[in-house]
């Protein structure tokens, strides 16, 4: 009796599944008459009536847990061999780095004694996106407190090793060198890098110090990178030399101390004009004009 009670369960199983009777989970749901065994396909569980009992097929339990893993399989095939180097020589050109910098393999030869000089050759650092941003020549009663600042106007902290300040007088066609940055100098993002006069005495101290005078009546000053490729200059006043970009830029008044500056407003503006880019205003060395 048992037996033939599982059978017509099974296949009234069968039977529900072919017609279709799923829920949204996949599982059939029939209601069981208590007394008669009649069984019913229901949408769902909750059709069923008091007097009947809920069935459930396609059930998905909870997953077990994650078997132990089987013992590795065979080692494959060894694949085909690289091309390998033909010579020493073929080092030449393979990639290299130095620090997080890339480069490429040069290989050359003393011809007397044949050693060979390996080096990693890496291409020009890019250059700084630094701008002179604001400088004053000097105060009433004292004209070497003075100063020029520069700012990195990029995204990333700049490296300024061998970036040297120079300065020309207002027809001047050579350069005078104010400050040469040592290896390591290094300026972050937004920030500003100053550069005071042999009497500077403003409210900020000066990072780097210079010793020759700026001209008041009119001058300039310049960046340029260790390769000696200029960043930016400013010329101002009656300056004719090579430093000005555009116009030339307005001569501080001398002025009762703090004096005043020309500056870029706001920093960093750089339109390739001086006589745009800065305006005469009250001193901030070393911070926002």
């Amino acid at each position: 009796m048992c037996v033939l009670a599982l059978a017509l369960v099974a296949v009234a199983g069968v039977a529900l599944a072919e017609g279709g009777i799923l829920g949204a989970d996949g599982v059939i749901n029939a209601c069981r008459n208590v007394e008669g065994g009649r069984l019913r396909a229901v949408p769902s569980r909750e059709r069923c009536r008091s007097y009947e009992r809920p069935l459930r097929w396609n059930v998905r339990g909870v997953p077990g847990p994650v078997g132990p893993t089987g013992p590795q399989g065979p080692v494959g095939a060894q694949g085909e061999p690289g091309p390998g180097l033909g010579s020493f020589d073929a080092l030449a050109g393979l990639p290299c780095t130095v620090g997080s910098r890339g480069g490429t393999i040069s290989i050359d030869y003393d011809a007397v004694s044949g050693d060979a000089h390996i080096r990693c050759v890496l291409p020009p650092a890019p250059r700084a996106p630094v701008r002179i941003n604001e400088f004053s020549t000097g105060v009433e009663g004292s004209l070497t407190d003075e100063f020029v600042e520069i700012v990195n106007v990029g995204i990333e902290t700049a490296d300024l090793s061998g970036y040297r300040l120079v300065y020309r007088s207002a027809a001047g066609t050579t350069d005078v060198s104010l400050t040469t940055l040592p290896n390591g100098t290094v300026l972050a993002a937004g920030a500003f890098l100053l550069f005071g006069g042999s009497g500077y005495a403003g409210g900020r101290p000066a990072d780097w110090s210079f010793a020759t005078s700026l001209a008041s009546a009119g001058g300039g000053v310049g960046l340029r990178d260790p390769t000696g490729a200029f960043l930016d200059s400013v010329a101002w006043g009656t300056a004719t030399n090579a430093f000005a970009e555009g116009t030339v830029a307005p001569a501080p008044t001398v002025a009762p101390a703090p004096g005043k500056s020309s500056g870029r407003h706001p920093d960093g503006q750089d339109t390739n004009d001086n006589g745009a880019d800065f305006t005469e205003d009250d001193p901030t060395p070393g911070g926002a004009n």
